[in-house]
Parts: C-alpha cells; structure tokens; sequence
C-alpha cells in the first residue's frame, strides 16, 4: 500500500509542476538514492565496469546519470495523459516509420520488440498516438492497486494490456487481426527457459517467447526504441529498425537461438550508444550468466 500511495504522489507531482522541475526534481530524488544506496550503488557502478569495459571516473559518472534519466522516465510515465499527437509531433523524431508499416503489410501483424532503455513505455503510446492497434505484454504486479494504476497509464493512448501468464493466445488474436504486440526482450520472465546467447562479451539469458511467436505467426520482429536526447531531456528519438523475418529452419533450437541472436545484437548496439538509459538497479553478471531487471 506504501508504494502505491508513493507512485500516486509521483503523479501529482508530475501533473502540478512544470516538465522541467519535474525532471528536475524526480532526477533529484533518484540521485538521492543512488548517494545514499550503498549496496545497489556498487551493484550499478560493476554492471558499468563490464558494460563500457573499462573502470575509473566514467563508470561513477555513468551510474549517476543512469538514475537521474530513470527520475525523468517515471515523470514521463507519470505524465501519459499529456502523450497526444501535438506531444509526438513536437517533441519525438521518429526514424524507420517506413520499417513497421512493411512489416504489418504481410498481413502477420508485427512483434514491436524493445528492452529496458530510454523509454520504452513511450515506445508503445507513440505508436498508439499515430494510430497502430497494439498490445503490450506486461508483468502483473501483486499488488492489484499498484497493477491497476500502472495498466490504467498504459491505457489512456489505446495501448492494450496483455498479462503475462494468460498472454499467448492473446497475443496470437492480436497478431492475427494485424496488429502489434509489444514485448521487451531483455529479460527472461519465466527464469527457466531462456536461451543463452552472446551479449557484451558474456552469455546472456534471454526470453525465447518473441521468436517463438514470430515463427508461429509468421509476424516478424520490429526491435523498437525510444532514446532521450542526451542534449535535451525533453525530446525523444524513435527508432524503429528493420524487421527480422522468421526463418524455417530443420533444427528449431538453433533457429530460436540464431534469430534470438540477432534481436539481442540490435539490443546491444543500443545500449553501447546510450548506456545510461539501460535500466539495471541489481547485480548484472553472476556466475557467467547474464541476470537481468
């Protein structure tokens, strides 16, 4: 409950005082908590030590600015009902626009797939705005009031929720109907069966459900990512990447795991360019696996 009432106080914030001060402010207290933190600070500060692949100042420098940028993400998310087509048209620049509409013209729907970087809430709610029918994937938070307001955000641009557990045929309705459905693939939900690729010099566990589905669909994966401009916090750059078509394949294992190779590569790239809007708050590396948040 403490939490619930603490979030529907980041939202008054957010709406009462003007976008900078809420940045402003929300960086603040995220800082705040990175000085005070000890433990999870440490945690940040190693992830950045591999991440950048290398140690000294820039791995502090990184660990501050990546709490700061997620302060002004929880604004922005705090923000949704402010997200209309006056709010993309000034303040997002989309690149690959051209990349979804190919994708969605076989007919297949497209699985619009995205990571824990810059903003990939927005991701969805832009492709709202213009008008694409989607659906996100999303964890259920045990607390139903905490899921509701969360849900509730996601809603108001007509992104629909999908909940994990009861989200494959879901998710196969939607791409049947030629809509996308919105998955992060940084993170393996179910803990036990992702698949082990190459990401950053190390094994990483990642979700094989996003290739599965492309396959059985035949909908293909559009790896999408929304990244705050790093000379302007109000502004937002949108990429949308080529789509990844699904291969047939005689060996399926190593055709989830190749085709799963190739999204985590684009995720990668992504985060090389913007290491400190990837969101990882625990211990990345443990026992030469990759543990993601």
């Amino acid at each position: 409950m403490f939490f619930y009432f603490l979030f529907r106080l980041g939202q008054f914030l957010a709406w009462i005082l003007p976008r900078s001060l809420a940045y402003c402010f929300a960086a603040l207290i995220c800082r705040l908590k990175f000085t005070l933190g000890r433990k999870e600070r440490v945690f940040v500060i190693n992830n950045f030590r591999i991440i950048l692949a290398q140690d000294g100042k820039n791995t502090y420098k990184y660990a501050r600015n990546l709490y700061g940028n997620f302060g002004r993400y929880l604004v922005d998310f705090f923000r949704a009902h402010q997200i209309d087509r006056k709010f993309v048209d000034k303040f997002v620049r989309i690149e690959g626009r051209e990349n979804m509409d190919a994708a969605l013209a076989q007919g297949k729907g497209a699985i619009g797939l995205s990571a824990h970087i810059g903003n990939w809430e927005l991701s969805a709610q832009i492709l709202g705005v213009l008008g694409y029918k989607i659906s996100v994937v999303a964890l259920v938070h045990s607390n139903p009031r905490i899921d509701n307001f969360f849900n509730n955000q996601r809603r108001i641009t007509g992104v629909k929720v999908i909940p994990v557990g009861v989200s494959v045929k879901q998710c196969f309705k939607a791409l049947k109907n030629n809509e996308i459905v919105g998955i992060l693939g940084d993170r393996d939900f179910s803990g036990k069966n992702g698949i082990l690729v190459d990401f950053l010099g190390k094994q990483m566990l990642a979700p094989r459900g996003p290739v599965i589905l492309s396959i059985r669909t035949g909908a293909p994966i559009v790896p999408v990512f929304v990244i705050r401009d790093e000379k302007n916090e109000h502004y937002f750059k949108y990429f949308l990447n080529k789509p990844i078509y699904p291969q047939s394949s005689s060996d399926a294992e190593d055709n989830i795991r190749q085709l799963t190779q190739h999204y985590v590569k684009i995720i990668e790239s992504y985060v090389k360019r913007y290491p400190d809007q990837w969101y990882l708050f625990r211990e990345f590396w443990r026992a030469e696996k990759v543990i993601i948040i």
